[in-house]
């Protein structure tokens, strides 16, 4: 029985409306093709609708919930925070379309795991007539019994967040940076709603799904692991998953199809990239098994991983068929910032900022342009650009430094499962001094997005530029074994890293690299090679055209490569190799 004091149980009545709301959830698209999503959801809602919300720790969640062992520890693996926030988009995303009408609405805000229901006074919440006026009355003190204890929550969380990334570069207290801006009040689950149509939009669909058993299995998981995949790459994309024979909604971009055919005791699978716009085939590919006795869910996954990879990365084939078609001005400004990454030229770098500067004006819910809004202000720090008075007034006097520490944390207080905003906050902290608070953020957003060769590279920079190369050196050839495309910085900091162990060989592929290339990382590249093969003529001839491209570096290499937060061990190498170490 619900007792007056006790606001955790709901009555039978609410209960069943609840859990029929969660029914209606986990039969959508999205969750159907999550079952680790759909396992969160069903536990958390049914403890809480028992009145064990109280348990919902991330030590039980992870245990009871997702079958992690006994001897699972929460500070070592984020798991648990990973899958709540795809869990808070998903459900954005769900009442956002499908479950548009459902009466009752299932939210989980950020800082808990505790969810809130929200009533809509819907067909299905309607009392029964014999004692409805008896029941409204409890319902209502149980509505704002939950409502006072999501507050609660949600305010410790946004504490809590503020003080762990603020207090270790500011020193100031929890009480001084705990206070939210009235701007800010808005839900995360409204913003990830908003910003959701300013992505690229790709549906993954199985045209004509196999009539044998075994290979519809198998290819209705490796959809799931498809999907789960490319979810990660969120601020590029928004997942479709529609029913099988259902039609595209209008507003798709792309349509991944898969298929699959039997071959003997094997298979081939077969994928077609299609821009839905104008029926084009964008790209396709096969791969074929031997034998399905052997496949094992490893194969599967590392399929769906590579194929997601290949698919979605920055540097992929749908970014790169978007920059030509795709006609969100979103999408326009973030393809934007990172071609200036990958160029490194100071017009390019400007017009990026700018850009996302005016999209996050016009839209500050939107947190992908946040957190690429935090990277490319570092440029200003780090003299790749030099501000053109485009600068608001009340953001002038700020360094940016803190102009890219404010952007890095609304871009995680949005979204707390974008690995984004987690990239965003590693380079902010290690430009701050903040060293080892950015190798954990660095490992946080991989935690997030392990798929995503813009990640792994800048993770393995981070380590090669503070002298721990062993670490970074494997994360960097990662990144540049799955990004075709890929930026010149991806190897000069994996040729750095061979050159600080002595490696020879593997310096030499990166240096040929970098060889075709001139921006200042490669150029500064050049200047070693040249050097360690003891040719004074090219080495003086590279380091020039640095300092035409970069005059701060003539000025003071030393600060040069400071400001791009190389540690002074690997500030001293590389100067004595050039002979600019001067005292």
């Amino acid at each position: 029985m619900e007792g007056a004091d006790d606001p955790g149980r709901l009555d039978v009545r609410a209960a069943a409306i609840i859990r029929a709301g969660l029914d209606r959830v986990l039969v959508s698209d999205a969750f159907r093709a999550a079952p680790q999503l759909s396992a969160f959801l069903s536990f958390v809602v049914e403890r809480t609708v028992e009145g064990r919300a109280a348990e919902l720790k991330g030590y039980t969640i992870a245990v009871e919930g997702l079958g992690r062992s006994a001897d699972f520890n929460p500070q070592l693996d984020p798991i648990v925070r990973v899958e709540a926030g795809r869990l808070r988009r998903a459900l954005a995303q769900y009442y956002a379309g499908d479950g548009r009408g459902d009466p009752v609405q299932i939210s989980m805000p950020v800082g808990g795991y505790v969810p809130v229901f929200t009533w809509f006074g819907g067909e299905g919440s309607r009392p029964p007539p014999e004692g409805a006026d008896e029941a409204q009355e409890p319902d209502r003190r149980a509505a704002r019994r939950w409502a006072g204890l999501t507050l609660a929550a949600l305010a410790l969380g946004l504490l809590a967040l503020g003080w762990w990334y603020l207090a270790p570069l500011r020193g100031t207290g929890p009480a001084e940076i705990g206070k939210p801006a009235a701007g800010e009040q808005v839900t995360a689950a409204a913003r990830e709603q908003a910003a959701m149509p300013l992505l690229v939009r790709v549906a993954i669909i199985t045209p004509d799904p196999p009539s044998d058993p075994q290979l519809a299995a198998v290819l209705r998981r490796f959809s799931a692991l498809l999907v789960d995949a490319m979810a990660r790459f969120d601020d590029l994309v928004t997942i479709r998953t529609p029913l099988p024979g259902s039609a595209l909604e209008d507003d798709v971009d792309y349509a991944i199809e898969i298929d699959a055919q039997g071959l003997d005791s094997g298979a081939v699978g077969l994928a077609r990239l299609r821009s839905v716009r104008d029926g084009r085939i964008v790209w396709t590919t096969s791969s074929t098994r031997s034998s399905l006795a052997t496949l094992q869910e490893s194969d599967l996954a590392d399929m769906a991983r590579r194929l997601a990879t290949r698919l979605i990365e920055p540097f992929g084939i749908i970014p790169a068929d978007a920059r030509q078609s795709v006609a969100s001005p979103a999408m326009r400004c973030i393809l934007k910032a990172f071609d200036a990454r990958r160029a490194m030229l100071p017009e390019l770098h400007q017009a990026a900022r700018l850009c996302l500067a005016e999209l996050v004006e016009q839209d500050p819910g939107f947190y992908p342009g946040w957190a690429h809004l935090a990277i490319m202000t570092l440029g200003e720090h780090g003299g790749a650009v030099t501000p053109q008075g485009d600068i608001p007034p009340a953001n002038a006097a700020r360094s940016p430094l803190d102009r890219s520490l404010a952007a890095a944390l609304t871009a995680i207080r949005l979204a707390p499962s974008g690995a984004r905003a987690y990239q965003a906050m590693m380079k902010v902290l290690l430009l701050r001094g903040a060293t080892e608070e950015a190798v954990q953020m660095g490992r946080e957003a991989q935690a997030r997005n392990p798929y995503d060769p813009e990640i792994m590279a800048d993770v393995g920079a981070l380590y090669v530029r503070l002298g721990r190369p062993l670490e970074g050196l494997p994360l960097l050839e990662r990144a540049i074994s799955l990004s075709v495309a890929r930026p010149s910085r991806y190897d000069f900091y994996a040729f750095l890293g061979a050159y600080l162990v002595g490696a020879g060989k593997v310096s030499e592929t990166h240096a040929a690299v970098l060889a075709a290339d001139d921006s200042h990382l490669s150029l500064l590249g050049q200047a070693l090679k040249a050097a360690a093969d003891n040719d004074p003529e090219r080495q003086s001839k590279a380091i020039a055209q640095l300092v035409e491209k970069a005059p701060f570096f003539g000025q003071d290499a030393r600060a040069f490569l400071q400001r791009r937060g190389f540690a002074a061990p690997v500030i001293d190498r590389i100067l004595g190799a050039l002979g600019l170490n001067k005292p």
